[in-house]
């Protein structure tokens, strides 16, 4: 294996600018609830005054303690309306607390931010716009680029009270003044931001510390749910710009991304078996990761997981499996300081 050949193509594959796609991995440095962490919450923090609510909900309870895994529980049991309504609403309190916390060091600059980082250094070098497609509800991929002085695109107009539109993309922010670019956020599953109202009115109302009286999160939970969900707007519009930027990339650059979602991955798998390269960087590549890529026979592949609890190990579509000893390039930060010198 010839380590300078390594790095060199990953520093060309992420020079060409890939689409950034965000997944749960990508949220786990700054303290945001995994999926075990959120069921182990909900199931001590829901109770339902009704009988027939208390007795799925007590089903939910068995299920999510033989397998552990919130995404199977759910997607067995077809959820009644009130039982769906308490886990959504539960789900964005412990997700929205975990992020306003991240917000509060960020801002009083305790951490280290490095997909800000990596922002400004895709704007200064792509004229000016960047794209990232996330599964998360969290809002970091907006506050890193706030901290890279650029506008946000999320469909949402940008006020203290956001309206959807299913065309904002199509203005050139990137061209406004007093902005270093511009990043397109395409949402798929929802953000903490987003309600809908009584009168069934999709709006934006940033930086919430509890959700607004007779409004609902516009979050989509693991199972059955997200899958009618997204039919309807605000996903439908961000689903099809999402599905748009993956025909359109040059590549694609995955940090935390384990390819176990529905709503992304079929197409991504498409372009990349399509001879397009992918990067994946987290801590541990999921089973089903391996299979997307490597099983599938694409092409043009650098896997970087943690080996040995000091190791870097990189499976590549040309010089095959290795590991780099006492490196850990499969943090976002680390990975970095290969591309920008």
């Amino acid at each position: 294996m010839d380590k300078e050949a390594i790095l060199k193509q990953l520093q060309t594959w992420t020079n060409n600018i890939p689409l950034i796609v965000l997944g749960s991995g990508a949220s786990v440095p700054f303290r945001l609830p995994s999926m075990w962490t959120l069921g182990e919450f909900l199931k001590s923090s829901i109770s339902f005054a009704d009988t027939d609510d208390q007795t799925q909900f007590e089903k939910f309870k068995v299920e999510f303690d033989k397998t552990g895994d919130l995404e199977n529980t759910l997607t067995k049991l077809q959820l009644r309306t009130n039982v769906l309504a308490e886990i959504v609403d539960k789900t964005w309190e412990l997700v929205n607390d975990s992020d306003l916390k991240a917000y509060e060091k960020f801002i009083n600059k305790e951490i280290e931010f490095p997909l800000a980082e990596l922002l400004k250094y895709f704007l200064d070098t792509a004229g000016k716009k960047v794209s990232i497609i996330t599964t998360n509800y969290d809002r970091l991929a907006e506050y890193a680029t706030s901290l890279a002085k650029a506008i946000v695109c999320n469909g949402y107009a940008q006020n203290h009270i956001g309206h959807f539109s299913n065309n904002i993309q199509s203005n050139n922010l990137a061209s406004l003044n007093g902005y270093y670019g511009q990043v397109n956020i395409w949402k798929v599953h929802g953000s903490l931001d987003w309600f809908k109202s009584k009168d069934d009115e999709n709006i934006q109302l940033p930086l919430r510390q509890s959700i607004p009286k007779d409004y609902c999160p516009l979050i989509v939970t693991p199972g059955l749910s997200k899958y009618s969900e997204t039919h309807n707007e605000p996903y439908r519009t961000i689903s099809r710009q999402a599905d748009s930027e993956i025909e359109n990339a040059n590549g694609f650059l995955c940090i935390g991304y384990g390819f176990n979602d529905t709503h992304v991955q079929p197409k991504l798998i498409a372009q990349i078996k399509n001879n397009k390269p992918i990067i994946v960087i987290t801590k541990e590549l999921t089973a089903k990761t391996k299979q997307s890529i490597i099983d599938n026979k694409c092409q043009q592949y650098l896997l970087i997981e943690e080996a040995n609890s000091k190791d870097t190990k990189i499976y590549s579509s040309k010089f095959g499996e290795f590991v780099i000893e006492d490196t850990s390039y499969w943090e976002l930060g680390e990975y970095l300081k290969l591309i920008i010198s």
